[in-house]
């Protein structure tokens, strides 16, 4: 999603000449990760592209959105080599991390030292830094958050009502990093006390099944708590962060999530967890409420909190709506990302 936003952006392509090679092999979520012919070819067209414009544009600087680990990190490195070989100045700009976890691998220790070599780097927050900081050192980091455009959520309804259940929503693909399991025995320990809350869960399929998490809905007992409605986009996602009073993001393994921005635009309290550049964007006690990852049980008291707490609620909101406004527009992220490639070249 950034890098649509900076491919269609006026600010950055003004004042910035750029050229866009889309390096992704992968034609939707379910893709990724996997292999076969067309994508082994479809790469290495994307190679001769690359390569292409390396020797005949000669660009003052590569900016390359580096995957961390794993098959896409040895297929970036490629790109990398061919800046080598050109002695084209890059940028890597990560939205994910993995560097810490993955350098003791034997792809690890053969492919980092050569590719953050003389390499600089943009990470979305300084809480990130520690993923990278055995191979770059920070005269050559620089941070941008990232910003979202403007979704046009209307003004909030009055959300303190005490007269009916506290409408929670998650809204993520099923994947179990995201915590949805974790949210679902939260849920299991809430249904038999005094809490009054209905949860609304979103998202396509990915390693858990819309079958799957039915199965597991019923298993609970929270048919009358718990409704799944599936992907939604759109004025359907819209009206989902309209419709709730309290946003839900328990994930175990994210780096700048998205989904957090959209429901601080919406004026939305968030529930999450202390992970990645999370506590940056959701200060605790102030625009919503951090976990540990992996603790159904605080996860349950924190939504017992603002369940229990309407005015609470709607003040976590207002603050981190304000946050948005002063931190997150997309203007605010186009600017500063200009701001650092301009410094860079």
């Amino acid at each position: 999603m950034v890098g649509k936003y900076i491919k269609s952006s006026q600010i950055i392509n003004q004042l910035i000449d750029c050229y866009y090679i889309n390096l992704s092999t992968s034609s939707s979520v379910e893709d990724i990760g996997k292999s076969g012919i067309r994508k082994w070819a479809k790469y290495l067209g994307l190679l001769l592209n690359v390569t292409y414009q390396a020797i005949f544009h000669r660009p003052d600087l590569v900016y390359i959105t580096l995957t961390s680990h794993g098959l896409g990190l040895i297929k970036d490195t490629a790109v990398v080599l061919i800046c080598r070989i050109f002695r084209l100045p890059h940028v890597f700009h990560f939205h994910n991390k993995g560097v810490k976890k993955y350098d003791q691998t034997k792809t690890g220790k053969f492919l980092y030292p050569f590719v953050f070599k003389k390499a600089q780097v943009i990470l979305l927050s300084p809480l990130l830094y520690s993923d990278i900081e055995d191979f770059v050192p920070r005269s050559r980091v620089y941070y941008c958050a990232n910003g979202i455009p403007d979704l046009g959520f209307s003004n909030r309804q009055d959300s303190t009502s005490l007269e009916r259940p506290t409408r929670l929503l998650f809204l993520s693909n099923l994947f179990k990093s995201k915590g949805v399991l974790d949210l679902l025995e939260a849920s299991n320990l809430l249904k038999n006390s005094s809490v009054s809350f209905h949860l609304t869960i979103a998202g396509g399929e990915g390693d858990i099944s819309s079958a799957k998490l039915e199965e597991l809905i019923s298993k609970y007992e929270l048919k009358e708590n718990i409704k799944y409605k599936g992907k939604v986009q759109g004025e359907e996602k819209k009206l989902a962060f309209q419709e709730a009073d309290v946003f839900i993001h328990p994930t175990h393994e994210d780096c700048f999530p998205l989904v957090l921005l959209e429901a601080m635009q919406a004026g939305l309290p968030v529930i999450s967890t202390y992970e990645g550049a999370i506590p940056e964007i959701v200060e605790d006690g102030v625009n919503g409420l951090l976990v540990p990852f992996k603790s159904p049980a605080k996860l349950a008291d924190a939504i017992r909190v603002l369940c229990e707490n309407p005015l609470q609620r709607e003040t976590f909101g207002k603050a981190g709506k304000e946050k948005f406004q002063r931190d997150y527009t997309l203007e605010k992220f186009e600017n500063r990302f200009v701001r650092i490639l301009s410094s860079i070249i």
